[in-house]
């Protein structure tokens, strides 16, 4: 049964192809008041065949149809990474904003080298150039005061794409970063190769716990019925920029209602949450000590369950032995009498009778 299915399931994929936070909590105590709050970014859903609420791996839709799933994960840690500075420059002319960014630029160029980062994984992207204005107030004697535009100057952005491939090479790039005045580092992305071969890896796992999963329904009398079924996929991709949360953790005085208190702001942290593990059947590579490119595959199969084939009465004929007075046993072959129905009067042909002449 075992080897069927899988020579099935094989013949199935490639005739039809593949379709396609902390939690808040407040405690008051005679101390203080304290606040645990998080929010999350993102959340992945699997979208096919699923109901609100979580499905078992098994589900009966009805009396004769079964529902089979397996949810599998896998973390699979970056091949290389990307991160992104803003540059912002001011400058009184044209000539001279070009200038200044220019050589923050390559100032900061030098240091990144310096760090054994090539020169060809460096890149400089054009964001916006335009002129910046001031108000100027009109003078007049007898009407109310006019402001006009005038221009004070000009405003450059820039944007420092840095690629790596050591995840603890940011903290240095940040440093470098700094000491040329460069501040805002405006996003990391994450890069993984052959991500073809993770959801091939995937499939294989899921495919494998399922016929396990047939298997053990076989052991308990169901049989399903291989020629009759139904079947939705959907694989997906979480990458760690969409699972940082923010909380605040914080102790505040605890004073009685006739008294003033002006709340200062917290200062919020954050943290990353990858997706949680209970709603997985496979996870492949669960231990990470770094953020994670979680990728994730969802198989269910719809499968009629073989109906009991129907009783089929079997009649004997009945022998009959007679026993000589010598003691011989002898075969009486009796011929059942069969059944003689009523028959209708033959229809008797018209016939016309002739009187006799003399």
């Amino acid at each position: 049964m075992r080897y069927s299915f899988f020579l099935f399931l094989a013949c199935f994929f490639l005739g039809q192809g593949l379709v396609f936070g902390q939690a808040r909590g407040n405690a008051r105590r005679s101390k203080g008041n304290y606040n645990y709050k998080a929010k999350s970014n993102s959340n992945y859903q699997a979208p096919l065949l699923q109901p609100e609420g979580d499905l078992p791996r098994a589900s009966f839709f009805s009396h004769d149809e079964v529902l089979l799933e397996v949810r599998a994960l896998s973390n699979q840690k970056a091949s290389s990474y990307l991160a992104i500075f803003n540059i912002r420059q001011l400058g009184k002319t044209a000539e001279e904003t070009d200038r200044l960014l220019q050589e923050r630029f390559r100032n900061f160029k030098r240091k990144l080298q310096a760090l054994g980062i090539a020169e060809q994984d460096i890149h400089l992207d054009m964001l916006s150039f335009v002129p910046v204005y001031e108000l100027e107030e009109e003078k007049k004697l007898f009407s109310p005061k006019t402001y006009n535009e005038v221009p004070k100057g000009f405003e450059m952005q820039q944007n420092v794409h840095v690629s790596y491939r050591n995840a603890a090479q940011l903290g240095a790039i940040v440093s470098a970063a700094a000491q040329v005045e460069i501040y805002d580092l405006a996003k990391v992305e994450y890069f993984v190769e052959n991500t073809a071969a993770v959801y091939e890896e995937l499939r294989k796992e899921a495919l494998a716990y399922l016929m396990r999963e047939m298997v053990e329904l076989e052991k308990i009398g169901l049989e399903l019925d291989l020629a009759s079924r139904r079947m939705a996929e959907a694989e997906g991709a979480v990458y760690p920029a969409e699972r940082y949360a923010s909380y605040q953790a914080f102790s505040s005085p605890s004073l009685d209602g006739k008294s003033r208190v002006d709340l200062q702001e917290k200062a919020q942290t954050q943290y990353y949450a990858p997706m949680p593990y209970n709603d997985f059947e496979i996870i492949l590579n669960p231990e990470i000590q770094e953020p994670a490119v979680q990728f994730m595959y969802h198989l269910q199969f719809a499968f009629k369950l073989k109906k009991p084939a129907p009783e089929v009465k079997i009649e004997r004929e009945k022998e009959f032995i007679w026993i000589t007075p010598q003691g011989d046993m002898r075969l009486l072959k009796v011929e059942k009498a069969k059944e003689k129905r009523p028959q209708a009067p033959r229809p008797q042909p018209n016939t016309t009778v002739i009187p006799e002449t003399n």
